[in-house]
Protein backbone atom coordinates (compact mmCIF):
# COMPACT_ATOMS: atom_id res chain seq x y z
CA UNK A 1 0.00 0.00 0.00
CA UNK A 2 1.36 3.42 -0.95
CA UNK A 3 1.56 6.33 1.52
CA UNK A 4 -1.49 8.62 1.58
CA UNK A 5 -0.87 12.35 1.97
CA UNK A 6 -3.24 14.98 3.37
CA UNK A 7 -2.31 18.63 2.83
CA UNK A 8 -2.86 21.17 5.58
CA UNK A 9 -4.51 24.54 5.15
CA UNK A 10 -2.20 27.53 5.29
CA UNK A 11 -4.95 29.53 6.96
CA UNK A 12 -5.32 27.12 9.86
CA UNK A 13 -5.35 28.48 13.38
CA UNK A 14 -2.54 26.02 14.12
CA UNK A 15 -0.23 28.21 12.09
CA UNK A 16 -0.89 31.13 14.38
CA UNK A 17 1.09 29.54 17.17
CA UNK A 18 1.27 26.51 19.39
CA UNK A 19 1.94 25.80 23.02
CA UNK A 20 5.46 26.79 23.98
CA UNK A 21 7.75 24.62 26.07
CA UNK A 22 8.71 26.79 29.03
CA UNK A 23 9.29 24.38 31.93
CA UNK A 24 11.51 21.32 31.53
CA UNK A 25 12.40 18.66 34.09
CA UNK A 26 15.50 16.55 33.36
CA UNK A 27 16.15 13.37 35.34
CA UNK A 28 19.61 12.03 36.22
CA UNK A 29 21.13 9.81 38.89
CA UNK A 30 24.27 10.21 40.99
CA UNK A 31 26.50 8.50 38.44
CA UNK A 32 29.05 10.16 36.17
CA UNK A 33 28.00 8.70 32.79
CA UNK A 34 25.59 11.48 31.89
CA UNK A 35 27.74 14.51 31.13
CA UNK A 36 26.69 14.38 27.47
CA UNK A 37 23.02 14.15 28.42
CA UNK A 38 23.36 17.08 30.83
CA UNK A 39 24.89 19.17 28.05
CA UNK A 40 22.11 18.08 25.70
CA UNK A 41 19.45 19.00 28.27
CA UNK A 42 21.00 22.43 28.81
CA UNK A 43 21.14 23.04 25.05
CA UNK A 44 17.55 21.83 24.66
CA UNK A 45 16.31 24.24 27.33
CA UNK A 46 18.30 27.12 25.83
CA UNK A 47 16.89 26.41 22.36
CA UNK A 48 13.34 26.56 23.71
CA UNK A 49 14.11 29.53 25.99
CA UNK A 50 12.78 27.39 28.82
CA UNK A 51 13.50 27.01 32.51
CA UNK A 52 15.35 23.80 33.36
CA UNK A 53 15.13 21.87 36.62
CA UNK A 54 17.39 18.86 37.06
CA UNK A 55 16.34 16.23 39.57
CA UNK A 56 19.09 13.97 40.90
CA UNK A 57 17.91 10.53 41.99
CA UNK A 58 19.77 9.01 44.92
CA UNK A 59 18.14 5.70 45.77
CA UNK A 60 18.64 4.46 49.32
CA UNK A 61 18.44 0.74 50.13
CA UNK A 62 14.96 -0.73 50.48
CA UNK A 63 14.19 -4.35 51.31
CA UNK A 64 11.50 -4.66 48.66
CA UNK A 65 13.74 -3.28 45.92
CA UNK A 66 17.25 -4.48 46.76
CA UNK A 67 16.33 -7.99 45.67
CA UNK A 68 16.02 -6.89 42.05
CA UNK A 69 18.36 -3.90 41.84
CA UNK A 70 21.96 -3.61 42.99
CA UNK A 71 22.08 -0.22 44.66
CA UNK A 72 25.29 1.78 44.34
CA UNK A 73 26.62 2.43 47.83
CA UNK A 74 26.87 0.71 51.19
CA UNK A 75 27.20 3.51 53.73
CA UNK A 76 24.91 6.53 54.05
CA UNK A 77 27.82 9.05 53.89
CA UNK A 78 28.67 7.59 50.47
CA UNK A 79 25.24 8.62 49.21
CA UNK A 80 25.72 12.13 50.58
CA UNK A 81 29.12 12.47 48.94
CA UNK A 82 27.78 11.22 45.62
CA UNK A 83 24.95 13.77 45.66
CA UNK A 84 27.31 16.62 46.52
CA UNK A 85 29.71 15.59 43.75
CA UNK A 86 26.85 15.45 41.25
CA UNK A 87 25.59 18.89 42.24
CA UNK A 88 29.09 20.29 41.71
CA UNK A 89 29.34 18.68 38.27
CA UNK A 90 25.99 20.15 37.25
CA UNK A 91 27.02 23.60 38.51
CA UNK A 92 30.22 23.44 36.44
CA UNK A 93 28.34 22.44 33.30
CA UNK A 94 25.58 24.99 33.78
CA UNK A 95 27.96 27.84 34.64
CA UNK A 96 25.99 31.08 34.46
CA UNK A 97 22.83 29.38 33.23
CA UNK A 98 19.98 29.57 35.71
CA UNK A 99 19.32 25.90 36.43
CA UNK A 100 17.47 24.58 39.45
CA UNK A 101 18.87 21.37 40.95
CA UNK A 102 16.66 19.17 43.11
CA UNK A 103 17.78 16.03 44.89
CA UNK A 104 15.65 13.11 46.01
CA UNK A 105 17.54 10.87 48.43
CA UNK A 106 15.10 8.23 49.55
CA UNK A 107 13.91 4.70 49.02
CA UNK A 108 13.07 3.86 45.40
CA UNK A 109 9.29 3.92 45.80
CA UNK A 110 9.47 7.44 47.24
CA UNK A 111 11.80 8.56 44.46
CA UNK A 112 9.38 7.36 41.80
CA UNK A 113 6.42 9.12 43.41
CA UNK A 114 8.21 12.42 44.09
CA UNK A 115 9.65 12.65 40.58
CA UNK A 116 6.17 12.18 39.09
CA UNK A 117 4.87 14.98 41.31
CA UNK A 118 7.68 17.30 40.16
CA UNK A 119 6.85 16.38 36.57
CA UNK A 120 3.29 17.68 36.92
CA UNK A 121 4.68 21.20 37.06
CA UNK A 122 6.77 20.87 33.91
CA UNK A 123 5.74 20.88 30.27
CA UNK A 124 8.06 17.98 29.53
CA UNK A 125 10.24 15.39 31.28
CA UNK A 126 13.64 14.65 29.74
CA UNK A 127 15.59 11.41 30.09
CA UNK A 128 18.80 10.32 28.44
CA UNK A 129 19.44 6.83 27.03
CA UNK A 130 19.69 4.10 29.65
CA UNK A 131 23.46 3.74 29.20
CA UNK A 132 23.85 7.32 30.48
CA UNK A 133 22.75 6.15 33.94
CA UNK A 134 24.64 4.17 36.56
CA UNK A 135 21.39 2.56 37.67
CA UNK A 136 19.19 1.81 34.62
CA UNK A 137 16.44 0.00 36.59
CA UNK A 138 15.91 3.11 38.75
CA UNK A 139 15.76 5.20 35.58
CA UNK A 140 13.25 2.86 33.94
CA UNK A 141 10.92 2.70 36.92
CA UNK A 142 11.07 6.46 37.43
CA UNK A 143 10.30 7.03 33.76
CA UNK A 144 7.33 4.68 33.92
CA UNK A 145 5.96 6.39 37.03
CA UNK A 146 6.23 9.76 35.28
CA UNK A 147 4.24 8.35 32.36
CA UNK A 148 1.51 6.87 34.53
CA UNK A 149 1.24 9.46 37.30
CA UNK A 150 2.32 12.88 36.04
CA UNK A 151 0.07 13.55 33.04
CA UNK A 152 3.12 14.93 31.21
CA UNK A 153 4.97 13.60 28.16
CA UNK A 154 8.41 12.04 28.46
CA UNK A 155 11.11 12.72 25.88
CA UNK A 156 14.12 10.41 25.61
CA UNK A 157 16.97 12.20 23.86
CA UNK A 158 19.61 10.30 21.90
CA UNK A 159 23.21 10.93 22.89
CA UNK A 160 24.59 14.10 21.32
CA UNK A 161 21.20 15.46 20.27
CA UNK A 162 21.35 18.91 18.72
CA UNK A 163 18.06 20.79 19.18
CA UNK A 164 16.40 22.19 16.08
CA UNK A 165 12.96 23.17 14.87
CA UNK A 166 10.91 20.02 14.22
CA UNK A 167 9.52 20.42 10.72
CA UNK A 168 9.10 16.67 10.19
CA UNK A 169 8.00 14.20 12.84
CA UNK A 170 6.47 10.74 12.98
CA UNK A 171 3.71 9.29 15.12
CA UNK A 172 3.25 5.59 15.75
CA UNK A 173 -0.52 5.53 15.27
CA UNK A 174 -2.68 2.67 16.53
CA UNK A 175 -5.85 4.70 17.15
CA UNK A 176 -5.71 4.30 20.94
CA UNK A 177 -6.24 6.87 23.66
CA UNK A 178 -2.50 6.75 24.41
CA UNK A 179 -1.60 7.45 20.77
CA UNK A 180 -4.04 10.38 20.77
CA UNK A 181 -2.24 11.87 23.76
CA UNK A 182 1.11 11.35 22.04
CA UNK A 183 -0.16 13.11 18.93
CA UNK A 184 -1.40 16.05 20.97
CA UNK A 185 1.93 16.36 22.77
CA UNK A 186 3.95 15.96 19.58
CA UNK A 187 2.27 18.97 18.00
CA UNK A 188 3.76 21.01 20.87
CA UNK A 189 7.12 20.49 19.15
CA UNK A 190 6.01 20.76 15.55
CA UNK A 191 6.89 23.85 13.57
CA UNK A 192 3.90 25.54 11.88
CA UNK A 193 2.98 23.55 8.78
CA UNK A 194 5.28 20.67 9.73
CA UNK A 195 5.13 17.32 7.96
CA UNK A 196 3.83 14.46 10.07
CA UNK A 197 4.26 10.82 9.10
CA UNK A 198 1.48 8.62 10.48
CA UNK A 199 3.09 5.21 10.87
CA UNK A 200 0.50 2.44 10.72
CA UNK A 201 1.76 -1.01 11.71
CA UNK A 202 -0.26 -4.00 10.47
CA UNK A 203 -3.46 -2.00 10.94
CA UNK A 204 -6.96 -3.38 10.50
CA UNK A 205 -10.29 -1.54 10.79
CA UNK A 206 -12.02 -2.06 14.15
CA UNK A 207 -15.04 -0.59 15.88
CA UNK A 208 -12.82 0.58 18.76
CA UNK A 209 -9.99 2.14 16.77
CA UNK A 210 -8.99 2.34 13.11
CA UNK A 211 -11.64 3.32 10.58
CA UNK A 212 -12.20 1.69 7.21
CA UNK A 213 -8.99 3.31 5.93
CA UNK A 214 -6.51 3.21 8.84
CA UNK A 215 -4.79 6.55 9.37
CA UNK A 216 -7.03 8.56 7.07
CA UNK A 217 -9.16 10.08 9.83
CA UNK A 218 -6.20 11.36 11.82
CA UNK A 219 -4.58 12.66 8.61
CA UNK A 220 -7.67 14.76 7.88
CA UNK A 221 -7.67 15.98 11.49
CA UNK A 222 -4.05 17.10 11.19
CA UNK A 223 -4.74 18.81 7.86
CA UNK A 224 -7.33 20.99 9.57
CA UNK A 225 -4.57 22.13 11.91
CA UNK A 226 -2.28 23.10 9.05
CA UNK A 227 -0.05 20.03 9.00
CA UNK A 228 0.82 18.02 5.91
CA UNK A 229 0.55 14.39 6.93
CA UNK A 230 1.37 11.14 5.18
CA UNK A 231 -0.07 7.79 6.18
CA UNK A 232 2.77 5.26 6.00
CA UNK A 233 1.70 1.60 6.23
CA UNK A 234 4.31 -0.67 7.82
CA UNK A 235 4.20 -4.43 7.51
CA UNK A 236 5.53 -6.51 10.39
CA UNK A 237 8.40 -8.74 9.45
CA UNK A 238 11.54 -10.21 10.93
CA UNK A 239 12.12 -7.31 13.33
CA UNK A 240 10.13 -6.29 16.39
CA UNK A 241 7.34 -3.73 16.16
CA UNK A 242 9.56 -1.26 18.01
CA UNK A 243 12.42 -1.69 15.54
CA UNK A 244 10.03 -1.40 12.59
CA UNK A 245 8.64 1.92 13.84
CA UNK A 246 12.05 3.42 14.63
CA UNK A 247 13.50 2.24 11.31
CA UNK A 248 10.60 3.75 9.35
CA UNK A 249 10.79 7.09 11.17
CA UNK A 250 14.56 7.23 10.75
CA UNK A 251 14.45 6.22 7.08
CA UNK A 252 11.92 8.93 6.28
CA UNK A 253 14.01 11.60 8.00
CA UNK A 254 11.70 12.39 10.92
CA UNK A 255 13.22 14.51 13.65
CA UNK A 256 11.17 12.80 16.36
CA UNK A 257 9.02 9.71 16.89
CA UNK A 258 5.97 10.08 19.13
CA UNK A 259 4.32 7.03 20.66
CA UNK A 260 1.49 6.22 23.00
CA UNK A 261 3.01 4.45 26.00
CA UNK A 262 1.65 1.16 27.27
CA UNK A 263 -1.39 0.76 25.08
CA UNK A 264 -1.30 -2.79 26.45
CA UNK A 265 -0.98 -3.38 30.17
CA UNK A 266 2.43 -2.82 31.69
CA UNK A 267 2.41 -6.36 33.13
CA UNK A 268 1.75 -7.82 29.69
CA UNK A 269 4.64 -5.84 28.20
CA UNK A 270 6.97 -6.91 31.02
CA UNK A 271 6.18 -10.55 30.32
CA UNK A 272 5.66 -10.63 26.55
CA UNK A 273 7.45 -7.50 25.46
CA UNK A 274 5.98 -4.54 23.63
CA UNK A 275 6.85 -1.33 21.81
CA UNK A 276 7.03 0.81 24.95
CA UNK A 277 9.14 -1.62 26.95
CA UNK A 278 11.45 -2.23 24.00
CA UNK A 279 12.09 1.48 23.42
CA UNK A 280 12.47 2.80 26.97
CA UNK A 281 16.24 2.41 26.68
CA UNK A 282 16.37 4.97 23.84
CA UNK A 283 16.81 5.13 20.06
CA UNK A 284 18.83 6.99 17.39
CA UNK A 285 16.20 9.76 17.29
CA UNK A 286 14.21 11.52 20.03
CA UNK A 287 11.33 9.42 21.38
CA UNK A 288 8.29 11.18 22.80
CA UNK A 289 6.04 9.03 25.00
CA UNK A 290 2.61 9.89 26.37
CA UNK A 291 0.15 7.76 28.30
Amino acid sequence: MNPITALGSRNSSKLEGHMAIKDILAVVDTGDKDERFLRDALAFAEFHDASLAIVVLSALPASDYALTVALPYVLLPDYTEAVEAKQQRIAMLARSTNVEVRTISDQPAVIFAKTAVYARYADLVLFGPSDNYDHPPIRRDTLERCLFASGRPVLILPTGYKPAAIDHLAIGWNATREATHALRDATMFAAPGARIDILILDAKPTAQGHGSEPGADVAHHLARHGFTSTVVPIQGGDVSDAEALVEAAHRRGAGMLALGAYGHSRLREMILGGVTRDLLTGAPLPLLFAH
